[in-house]
């Protein structure tokens, strides 16, 4: 039933979506087999890692959060508590030689919302995130959108005790993005 559900959904997708999906998995692999400039957050061995380089980060938490057209439209919160199986998340990137990060994301559901900016896809819609992930020693944050700006990175460094710290790093983040977009569309009106 399950596998007869999904080729239903893939059908269903636009052929931009169908593109960005395959190459989504196709950047995935080449983050996990380490190569450069390629980068993903996926399932490996049981737990959910940030590859990109030689070693892999084992995340402890994941937050995303998805505006279109302004309008939030999709949070999305994951914890090591959580488990792997239920990871809902799938995020490559590629880096091109002026530093410009692409990228395709895809939030499974009932009816799985695919995202990206590649060099070669351009959607109509536009969307914005903000994914921020971390392990136990750094934070990796992510902002911007499916237009022509990509995504901009941001790393931070995590010291001493961490409980209950992260909550306020999102709550900001989140606060800081969704007041930058809000403002930004007082602008327009």
């Amino acid at each position: 039933m399950t596998q007869k559900n999904n080729e239903n959904i893939y059908k269903a997708l636009k052929e931009e979506e169908r593109t960005l999906s395959e190459k989504n998995f196709v950047w995935m692999k080449k983050a996990f087999k380490r190569k450069e400039n390629y980068a993903a957050l996926g399932n490996m061995g049981g737990k959910l890692v940030f590859c990109e380089g030689e070693y892999p980060s084992y995340l402890e938490g994941f937050r995303m959060i998805i505006f279109k057209d302004g309008k939030q439209i999709a949070v999305y919160n994951w914890k090591t508590e959580d488990g792997i199986d239920d990871f809902q998340g799938l995020f490559s990137m590629k880096t091109d030689k002026s530093g410009k990060i692409f990228f395709c994301l895809i939030l499974r559901g009932d009816v799985p919302l695919i995202i990206g900016h590649t060099e070669d896809i351009e959607q109509e819609t536009h969307y914005e995130l903000l994914v921020h992930a971390w392990d136990t020693e750094t934070g990796y944050i992510w902002v911007g959108d499916n237009q022509d700006g990509g995504l901009t990175r941001i790393d931070y460094l995590i010291s001493g005790n961490t409980t209950g710290k992260q909550n306020c790093i999102e709550n900001l983040i989140a606060q800081s993005y969704v007041q930058k977009t809000s403002k930004e569309e007082e602008k327009h009106e």
